[in-house]
């Protein structure tokens, strides 16, 4: 109802269009003021229903992110694990490296007075052949001395006697 519909009467408008339409504009501005209410409250569910969802997604990320940093410490943990072992892989490979060239220099000097002795010997080898072979020699320039003695010594005649 309008304000032009009510009814005019002789002093005014007649009570009971004034009542009637004061009683509908009640009830439209409850209906309305219901209806805002039911909105709001409908908005202010889907508000809460959204505050806890984040809520959840954020205790969700928390979890997680607690989860990564854990993660970043272990393998921060397992970095400086890793370095100290190459370290002390490094160090061992260092000294045992040190350790196999010091039996190599060791052997290469054990293999070489070994050689030296050869030398050595022979040395001593040589200069005995070498002594035998002179006295060979000698033996045999006197032997081939006696030899020519005894070649001139023979009877060069008639060997008819000694048969």
């Amino acid at each position: 109802m309008r304000l032009e519909e009510l009814k005019k009467g002789l002093w005014g408008y007649r009570k009971e269009g004034v009542f009637r339409f004061i009683t509908e504009l009640d009830e439209s501005c409850s209906q309305k003021l219901r209806e805002r209410e039911e909105r709001a409250a409908q908005s202010e569910q889907r508000a809460q229903e959204r505050i806890q969802a984040l809520e959840q997604e954020n205790r969700a990320l928390k979890e997680k992110l607690d989860g990564l940093r854990s993660q970043r410490d272990e393998i921060s943990a397992a970095i400086l694990e890793a370095r100290a072992s190459a370290e002390a892989m490094k160090a061992e490979t260092l000294a045992s490296e040190e350790a196999a060239r010091d039996a190599i220099r060791q052997i290469l000097e054990e293999d070489q007075a070994e050689l030296n002795r050869y030398r050595e010997k022979l040395l001593e080898l040589r200069t005995a052949v070498r002594k035998a072979l002179e006295e060979l020699d000698g033996q045999t320039e006197a032997m081939e001395q006696q030899v020519q003695v005894l070649g001139e010594e023979l009877p060069e005649g008639n060997l008819t006697l000694f048969q």
